[in-house]
């Protein structure tokens, strides 16, 4: 594929992007081509669908992706993204507006765009990780479950993104044995590429998406979970490996839900906190 901007990972040859040597499919699906004064055409790939329509997480990484690039390849540090309807496989645009490029902290705007309507709105704060100094302690605790198990087959949970992600539930998984509420408002799983590749930074913004919701486990008979409102914080680069996600939802009113994630890497280190709101919608 070729793009006029090289994100990383990916080498430069004459006018042609040559994949790197750990190129997976999630750096190949949220490729860029710059149409210039900071717009970008993507185009949404199959392999991230949930039904049919593109996981929100893996559209974040794209608009990610352009965010970054437009800022010189900058790592996000906290992104907002509005959801304000389904996109679909097939070309988007994405104009990137720099809002301030501070010393130590770069802000953005997105918008994508598809057929000519605007799909997602998204503020963000980039930086670089690399550089980031100061005081650091954490009340949180990875969970404690038993070490991945790379011998184990990979698990298939019925849908097309699964061919892509391999997802281990280590924790909620007598909801799915049973299908019924156990009221626990919690999963968590290993996660990593079913195709090898490595986790990277802007990897973080699908992967916080990428949990099955824990409201399943609060009411009988939940269908679809759409996400209103994602926000992504990331706190450093993930060490090579399998990641370990946690997911809680405590609360679900009116058919509105909140779905707090926790990614922490190979080494046991936090990398990445999300919270989105979503949606319950019933089976009908």
């Amino acid at each position: 594929m070729y793009t006029s901007a090289a994100p990383k990972g990916w080498a430069r040859s004459g006018q042609s992007i040559i994949l790197g040597e750990h190129m997976g499919k999630f750096l190949n699906d949220t490729a860029l081509v710059s149409l210039g004064d900071n717009r970008w055409q993507a185009e949404l790939h199959k392999g991230w669908r949930i039904g049919k329509v593109p996981n929100g997480g893996y559209v974040m990484g794209v608009i990610g992706r352009a965010i970054s690039q437009t800022l010189n390849d900058a790592d996000p540090l906290s992104i907002n993204a509005f959801y304000l309807e389904p996109t679909m496989l097939g070309h988007a645009e994405i104009d990137v507006e720099v809002l301030r490029e501070g010393k130590g902290t770069q802000f953005a705007a997105a918008r994508l765009y598809q057929e000519g309507g605007l799909k997602l709105v998204a503020n963000a704060a980039f930086t670089d990780l690399d550089r980031l100094k100061g005081p650091t302690n954490t009340l949180l605790e990875p969970p404690q479950v038993p070490r991945f198990d790379p011998t184990q087959a990979q698990p298939h949970g019925g849908l097309e993104i699964h061919d892509t992600v391999d997802i281990r539930v280590v924790k909620g998984q007598e909801f799915f044995e049973r299908r019924e509420p156990t009221n626990t408002g919690e999963f968590i799983a290993y996660m990593r590429y079913s195709d090898g590749a490595e986790i990277g930074t802007l990897d973080l913004l699908m992967f916080v998406d990428m949990m099955p919701p824990p409201a399943f486990t609060l009411v009988p008979n939940v269908g679809w979970v759409p996400t209103v409102e994602l926000t992504v914080q990331v706190r450093g680069k993930p060490a090579p490996g399998p990641i370990l996600c946690r997911a809680r939802s405590t609360t679900l009113m009116s058919g509105v839900t909140e779905l707090d994630c926790e990614i922490w890497d190979a080494n046991g280190a936090l990398v990445a906190l999300g919270r989105q709101t979503m949606k319950v919608r019933s089976m009908s």
